[in-house]
């Protein structure tokens, strides 16, 4: 029988190194001044040494996004998730390897025969309600998201047992070691809040939109849908010492240039989330801080399952592939900021084949491809995209259409394009974009045998890659490291496939004043710990 036991002890050194958030009195001691003797009768504090965090403050943030959902996680998009974490923690999240490290649970336990995890909670944590953090309120958190089918891996959960006060056992009906991560990365609210809101269910789902109940650092002060939401600081947080700031207020400023006007002005502390790369370069040049997230994988994904379609054909996805001078791409649109891609994985991934490159540039070769394809008297093919897209899909028609392949752009409004990409499907191409793990889960997340994202069935996935892909999550691995030479044959696989086509890997960036001390989004842009942010005096 295997067990393995996460130990938190062994990770708190991670955690203070990059404020990580998985908390403790290591990260949390507080500035403190000392006085020094001038006169016999006079003394002056010094001041702290440069690094050491101080308390106090309003973070100004701005966003393109804030959230529209609060605390109601069936219904949570991915920007009302990490937006709330002030407010809403998670059982478990990355560290910066993408190791799984505890938050609200101490540690767990993995019984890959018994098919079990066993989580072993944080003692002493409440609710800001005043309610206790404890196995009933996680077990409730699951069981909401398994009933409205937003837990991720929730149809392998048998049953939730609680165990102890503080520990809960989740018997499974299969095992992989991904599934600690999709279980652990779960935002939980108070039970009792939610159920004492209304009388009827409508009800209570309705306050809870408006409403977030958490064990955060902070609370909801102010939220005004579309315009603002204001954090402000939970005195009673169990991290004790933290958090450093007194209050965070987010913005919704959409437009990219008023944003980066606002940042210029000094009227914004912190802009989250910026992808226009004129406006990152331009605030670096102007000695503004910046933080350097993972970025987002880039693709071309075709209705390549659909029998009827052009793109069932392999030469013709390969065409496509060889028909495209992705770096020329990558730095006209980057500026030398974006990596092209030749094969599902960036360099920066940890499932990166080091000289995998199936399909460099050349035409030739793709008119030849299209003439073995029987389409060498031209094709044509819709692109799905959105108005975020058109410089792209414009240089992607340009370079197709040397190699015989017309590109009919569709740009698409916001709500018509996800209810395609995630819901109804598409037809031909569909130019998009998903998130970087470091953790390397987002290859099943996005491309897996049941993705949570791309699941709509238009994209062919061969029985050899599925197989990879399954042997990959083999219970007999314990982690990622240990699967990560299946997961390469997977990545190569899909190369071998033609399975997709990516482009390349765009900038993210945190663009900070240089008072401001903040990781995000240096882990992933699903990860913040805003107990650890601070600001110097300014």
């Amino acid at each position: 029988m295997k067990k393995f036991l996460v130990i938190p002890a062994a990770l708190i050194l991670v955690c203070i190194l990059v404020f990580s958030g998985c908390g403790g009195d290591e990260t949390s001691t507080p500035a403190t001044t000392t006085p020094t003797q001038t006169t016999p009768t006079t003394t002056e504090p010094t001041t702290p040494p440069a690094g050491t965090p101080v308390y106090g403050g309003t973070l100004r943030c701005v966003s393109g996004a804030i959230p529209n959902n609060l605390g109601y996680p069936p219904e949570k998009a991915p920007s009302d998730n990490y937006l709330m974490l002030p407010v809403l923690e998670r059982v478990a999240e990355w560290d910066e390897d993408g190791n799984m490290i505890p938050v609200l649970a101490e540690s767990w336990e993995t019984d890959a025969d018994a098919l079990t995890i066993t989580w072993h909670l944080i003692q002493g944590v409440k609710f800001t309600d005043g309610t206790d953090w404890n196995a009933e309120a996680l077990r409730w958190n699951f069981q909401l998201g398994i009933d409205h089918n937003t837990l991720t891996d929730g149809q392998y959960v048998e049953s939730l047992e609680v165990v102890g006060e503080y520990a809960l056992t989740m018997h499974l009906n299969s095992f992989s070691w991904m599934m600690v991560e999709n279980y652990g990365l779960i935002q939980v609210i108070s039970p009792t809040a939610f159920e004492s809101s209304g009388t009827t269910d409508e009800a209570r789902t309705e306050w809870a939109r408006a409403n977030a109940v958490g064990t955060g650092p902070f609370t909801v002060a102010e939220w005004m849908r579309d315009d603002h939401i204001k954090f402000e600081k939970n005195p009673d947080y169990w991290q004790e010492g933290l958090p450093y700031l007194d209050a965070i207020e987010i913005r919704y400023i959409p437009d990219a240039m008023v944003a980066a006007a606002t940042m210029e002005a000094g009227d914004a502390d912190l802009w989250m989330a910026v992808s226009t790369v004129q406006n990152i370069i331009d605030l670096q040049d102007q000695g503004l801080k910046i933080n350097w997230g993972p970025g987002m994988f880039v693709t071309l994904l075709p209705d390549s399952s659909n029998p009827d379609s052009p793109l069932a054909i392999k030469e013709v996805r390969e065409a496509i592939e060889y028909g495209l001078n992705r770096p020329a791409i990558a730095e006209m649109l980057g500026q030398g900021l974006y990596e092209p891609l030749h094969q599902m994985a960036s360099s920066t991934w940890p499932g990166y084949v080091e000289g995998y490159d199936p399909r460099p540039y050349n035409p030739e070769i793709a008119i030849g491809l299209l003439d073995q394809a029987g389409k060498s008297a031209g094709l044509t093919l819709k692109v799905m995209a959105t108005s975020a897209g058109t410089d792209a899909v414009a240089a992607i028609q340009s370079y197709l259409g040397e190699v015989g392949i017309t590109i009919e752009p569709d740009i698409a409004d916001l709500g018509r394009y996800f209810g395609a990409v995630f819901g109804t499907g598409w037809t031909d191409l569909v130019f998009t974009a998903s998130g970087i793990n470091p953790s390397t889960t987002d290859l099943f997340i996005h491309y897996g045998p049941s993705p949570m994202t791309f699941r709509t069935g238009n994209i062919y996935k061969s029985p050899e890659y599925l197989a990879l892909c399954a042997e990959a999550l083999d219970p007999m691995y314990t982690n990622v490291l240990e699967a990560l030479p299946k997961i390469k044959e997977a990545i190569r696989q899909a190369g071998e496939d033609a399975m997709i086509v990516p482009l390349w890997r765009t900038a993210e960036a945190c663009i900070m004043q240089t008072y401001v001390h903040s990781e995000y989004p240096k882990i992933h842009g699903i990860m913040w710990s805003p107990e650890d942010d601070w600001m110097e005096a300014h």
